[in-house]
């Protein structure tokens, strides 16, 4: 029976109203996380409980060396901890949703699955820009190229050059994030189609795959410069991520406005960690 059928809802529709934030709060998770392009190919931290103002110490060690090995002289063991990099918790953002208390309880959870989607993408957007928003910082704030730049296989070696003179291991944890424009100019680096460079057939598919090892991602969630966006090629370590495991859901029945209302936020923080682990370049539009 619907709450607009003329009749006091059931014990039954009552419970079922009660549980409807939790199947928005199981689909806020699952849409958001595979949205979640630039953050998911960094250092992140899911934690929980986490407040705004909250600093979240990410461990940076200094590298270690060898010395000659002289018997019966006990090693001197080095402290390997370098400067830890608190990434402060200051970003909170909220996405909601709201329906007319005259609909139909039936209907509700179909609502709040579509609404869902639409906030999810909302909160990952928001975390995916100010993620992109660090890329430009990256290598002292030094950009490659110029505003509006053709992507090519010159510069892709240039970023990799830049990664490898500064020691950046090469472990299949690098990634080039470019925007729609990079898509189109990298289908016309020849090392890019050619199967002896990359592991899945990207002209059949379209699916953007791996060039000199690494990965290639593509999406709209970079930062704009004046006529392109900010890409970069990275590694996995050259920004931490601490954000909200779970995003918070909360339900409210306002009575006095004659709607039901969900409100979802998520609290989270991010900075570099490593400067020299990634570069950021120009695309050729936005």
């Amino acid at each position: 029976m619907a709450y607009n059928a003329g009749s006091d809802p059931t014990l039954a529709e009552h419970i079922t109203s009660k549980f409807v934030p939790e199947i928005f709060s199981k689909e806020v998770l699952l849409t958001a996380k595979p949205n979640l392009v630039c953050t998911s190919r960094f250092d992140t931290h899911w934690l929980e409980n986490l407040r705004k103002g909250y600093k979240v110490s990410i461990p940076a060690m200094t590298g270690a060396s060898c010395t000659e090995v002289t018997p019966g002289t006990e090693p001197t063991a080095a402290d390997l901890r370098g400067t830890a990099v608190a990434i402060t918790v200051d970003k909170w953002q909220e996405s909601s949703a709201e329906i007319s208390e005259m609909i139909g309880i039936e209907m509700l959870a179909d609502y709040y699955a579509a609404a869902a989607e639409e906030c999810g993408v909302a909160i990952a957007k928001a975390v995916d820009l100010d993620v992109s928003s660090l890329f430009s910082t990256l290598a002292a704030s030094s950009v490659y190229g110029s505003d509006g730049q053709t992507f090519d296989d010159a510069i892709f070696q240039a970023l990799v050059q830049y990664l490898d003179e500064q020691d950046v291991p090469d472990d299949g944890l690098r990634s080039l994030i470019g925007d729609p424009s990079t898509r189109i100019d990298i289908y016309n680096v020849d090392k890019f189609i050619r199967t002896d460079y990359v592991r899945e057939a990207s002209v059949p598919t379209g699916k953007i795959g791996q060039l000199y090892n690494c990965g290639v991602f593509i999406t709209n969630n970079l930062t704009a410069s004046t006529t392109g966006n900010y890409g970069v090629l990275a590694h996995k370590k050259a920004i931490g991520v601490a954000i909200q495991k779970e995003p918070r859901t909360r339900y409210f029945d306002l009575g006095y406005k004659f709607i039901n209302k969900v409100i979802v936020d998520c609290i989270w923080g991010a900075d570099e960690v490593r400067d020299t682990f990634g570069k950021s370049f120009y695309t050729r539009s936005k």
